[in-house]
């Protein structure tokens, strides 16, 4: 099953908040040890008010590079050129709120327990917000889901950068810097060891360039196109 889109709106009432509204993704469950592939993806919610994504355009790009890698010959590149400062303006410019994003797939379906500790490595500014993993979670097994986590680049440095250039992240991912439920209301963050994954991705969704390689979860490492 390919994963379904991201959607991610950068003017919700954080600069680098997911939507609120509780997302129709379906779950599937996978072997103890899934095989990860990652997924390049882009899209744009287009002012006034914000409500329907659309196509990414000029505004943001996700796809294979062979230009810059850490590992092996290809990372994934994540652009977006508007700054989502603009969404708070009266005059937002459109593709404010667009992003770019890699999903994780092969994680679907896995308690928080398996997924265990997440990570990246990214060639670019290691942000607060982006880049970050997103992680839409499910606590009641309908595969639907429940709430969602942040894992910002910024606090989970590694000790050791990977190269020059390069900065790694890792983080456990049963300890998010934020998390909330879907409502509505809107509660607070109910991602425990059994909540399951519907979706992982690294997303940017402010102005500049990133390069994401090296991509961990649930105990596999991946960063080429055809999973290895």
């Amino acid at each position: 099953m390919l994963a379904l889109p991201l959607l991610v709106n950068a003017c919700g009432t954080e600069p680098t908040s997911a939507p609120t509204r509780t997302q129709a993704l379906e779950a599937r469950f996978l072997a103890a040890d899934p095989v990860l592939k990652l997924i390049p993806t882009a899209g744009n919610f287009a002012p006034p008010d914000f409500a329907k994504e659309t196509g990414n355009g000029l505004y943001s790009q996700a796809r294979w590079t062979n230009k810059v890698a850490l590992d092996g010959k290809f990372s994934v590149l994540l652009q977006k050129s508007v700054d989502y400062a603009s969404c708070y303006t009266s005059t937002p410019e459109n593709g404010c709120a667009a992003f770019a994003a890699v999903i994780v797939s092969g994680v679907e379906g896995i308690t928080i327990a398996d997924l265990s500790t997440i990570g990246f490595s990214v060639n670019g500014t290691c942000g607060a917000g982006s880049p970050r993993f997103n992680l839409y979670y499910d606590t009641n097994g309908d595969g639907q889901a429940d709430g969602v986590a942040f894992y910002g680049c910024a606090a989970h440095v590694s000790a050791l950068p990977p190269a020059p250039d390069w900065t790694s992240m890792s983080a456990s991912s049963d300890a998010p810097d934020f998390c909330y439920s879907f409502g509505p209301p809107i509660g607070t963050c109910t991602l425990d060891a059994n909540s399951t994954v519907v979706q992982l991705s690294v997303i940017v969704d402010e102005k500049g360039t990133w390069y994401i390689d090296r991509v961990q979860a649930a105990g596999t490492t991946t960063g080429e196109p055809n999973g290895t």
